[in-house]
């Protein structure tokens, strides 16, 4: 049983260490289903834009999002990820569940489902990977 514990926790570690910007996705997917916003924003890099805005209109708009559910649940699907020197690229499916606050419509309003596609660039800053830009399109909604 031990080498079986020792076994996976090798194998965590090392895909941990695999691929730097899986593990950026990654730790992001973890701070949408706790809902935190300013981890989400902690992967994005000072400069970072998208169609919406930078990184303030990102955290706000986050905490929004996150202020109208109970409970989130976001896995990462089809992962594809390409790096070149200084920058690097992800691709992925976002597939998001949860369960809004029934307060003033909002369960009417909400979504309980969703699936988006994501394209995201990287570059490193201040020795780490940070996204740079976003572009996503929702694929289905539930």
């Amino acid at each position: 049983m031990r080498r079986a514990v020792t076994i996976a926790i090798l194998l965590f570690v090392a895909c941990k260490k695999g691929d730097p910007i899986a593990n950026v996705i990654h730790d992001i997917e973890k701070a949408a289903d706790d809902r935190d916003a300013s981890a989400i924003v902690e992967k994005l890099a000072t400069n970072y834009a998208d169609d919406i805005g930078g990184r303030r209109e990102a955290e706000e708009n986050l905490k929004r999002y996150f202020l109208g559910y109970k409970s989130v649940d976001v896995s990462i699907s089809d992962l594809q990820t390409w790096q070149s020197g200084p920058t690097a690229q992800a691709r992925f499916v976002a597939n998001f569940n949860g369960t809004a606050r029934e307060i003033g419509g909002l369960d009417q309003l909400l979504p309980s489902s969703a699936k988006y596609k994501f394209d995201v660039w990287l570059a490193k800053e201040g020795g780490e990977w940070k996204i740079t830009n976003a572009k996503w399109e929702q694929v289905s909604r539930g």
